[in-house]
């Protein structure tokens, strides 16, 4: 069982900065024109903590910390706490959607245990990044993001209590509303606490910064003779969403290959046409409709030099667990990141799965529109357009025990670092 604990968080002082200019998006999808814009805001900004531009971030950041301390720019709360978070956008489709959830402190669990499950592969060097920056600070600056399953909406009735009732934090970030509160009825947390007893936790987003807090963890322990296993650093900061809730949104992450040798467009059309079958759609806007109503397997693509796009269907003769030849799980093999990844990039492109981590010739984007201008532009060679990981796929690989690929999933919205900061001693 997931162990939950409230506690006692840094918030920033709203009477010392306006809170509309100290927070930011999560450390992984900042860029560095946004970085920049995030430094110019506020003095304040928890960019300065979690992507710092000094040439030693870390030290920089334990500074920024422990003055931001001193002088009350972040204040402490007396009592411990669940913190409430909706977060309002407008969907796809037009229709305004709050998903809800809370933050809290999880207990630290190694993956073979089954009480957290990832669901996607991290890489070492991002690792090690948050690693130094765990060390140099000892604090968690941003949440990580889980879904537990709650069919009967249990937790949801409490926290759709506070919906009416005034917020301690209310911010617009990027046409998204944040509002936060403070639950610090016991007895309210202690349904909460009870609930998960025959519950697992999915981690959504932050599994680098999870596998980093295990290894903050067992560094902490070996260096603390009197280790009770109570310590704040055998806990980490996560907020917690509902995979039951219609308000969970999963977006796609495209593809975008750049960078190949001698690479031949008319060459890679015929040879993709021994597992797909191509449909020339000339219209950007056609072609992703086309996607996204495909009931089979398919990308669409663009292509440097062409005049049309394509919508990629995997043909009937194509056998996945044929063509696939990994020795992965079927619920793996199963996802079009999988097929992606494994036949085109691969066996198709000659792009190594160690060149598609360290991401020497393929890159990632969310919006559409940004795949199609890199091929445009040529700053990309093609460009794969993708459906969505549905979420009953990543609840099967997860329970299997397995892992997808990088960036099969987008969780929207992102949650904002800066809503509250966790100190990892008392």
């Amino acid at each position: 069982m997931p162990e939950i604990l409230p506690f006692k968080g840094l918030l920033y002082n709203q009477t010392k900065v306006n809170i509309d200019d100290v927070v930011a998006p999560p450390y992984d999808v900042i860029s560095h024109e946004q970085q920049q814009k995030l430094y110019e805001r506020n003095l304040y900004n928890v960019v300065r903590l979690i992507l710092g531009r000094e040439e030693d971030r870390y030290a920089s950041a334990a500074q920024h910390f422990q003055e931001w301390m001193q002088q009350s720019i972040l204040a402490r709360d007396p009592k411990p706490a669940l913190y409430i978070v909706c977060q309002t956008f407008t969907a796809t489709n037009g229709q305004s959607v709050t998903r809800k959830g809370f933050i809290a402190l999880c207990r630290l669990e190694e993956f073979d245990k089954k009480i957290v499950l990832p669901h996607e592969k991290t890489l070492a060097k991002p690792r090690e990044d948050r690693l130094k920056l765990f060390k140099a600070t000892g604090a968690n600056f941003s949440q990580i993001f889980s879904l537990y399953s709650d069919s009967e909406q249990q937790i949801d009735r409490i926290v759709n209590g506070f919906s009416k009732t005034q917020p301690v934090v209310d911010v617009i970030f990027e046409d998204v509303q944040n509002q936060m509160w403070k639950l610090q009825d016991a007895q309210a947390i202690k349904h909460i606490q009870n609930f998960f007893h025959t519950k697992q936790v999915l981690i959504a987003d932050g599994h680098h910064r999870y596998e980093t807090a295990l290894a903050y963890r067992d560094l902490m322990r070996s260096q603390n003779s009197k280790h009770t296993g109570k310590e704040l650093y055998n806990y980490v900061m996560m907020f917690f969403t509902n995979i039951d809730d219609d308000s969970l949104v999963i977006y796609p992450t495209h593809r975008i290959v750049h960078s190949l040798n001698n690479f031949d467009s008319k060459q890679f059309l015929q040879d993709i046409q021994q597992h797909f079958l191509l449909r020339e759609i000339k219209d950007e806007e056609v072609l992703m409709q086309a996607l996204s109503s495909s009931p089979v397997r398919s990308f669409g693509l663009a292509v440097d030099g062409e005049q049309s796009h394509f919508l990629l269907t995997l043909k009937p003769t194509s056998v996945l667990q044929k063509i696939i030849k990994d020795p992965i799980p079927v619920e793996v093999k199963e996802l079009d990141v999988s097929l992606l990844h494994s036949v085109i990039l691969r066996d198709i492109l000659h792009i190594s799965p160690e060149a598609q981590e360290q991401k020497l010739n393929i890159d990632y984007v969310r919006l559409a529109k940004d795949a199609f201008q890199a091929v445009r532009s040529k700053k990309a060679q093609m460009a794969f357009l993708m459906n969505a990981t549905k979420i009953e796929e990543i609840r099967s690989v997860a329970k299997a025990g397995y892992t997808m690929p990088q960036k099969s999933t987008y969780f929207y919205p992102k949650l904002l670092s800066g809503l509250v900061l966790n100190v990892l001693s008392e």
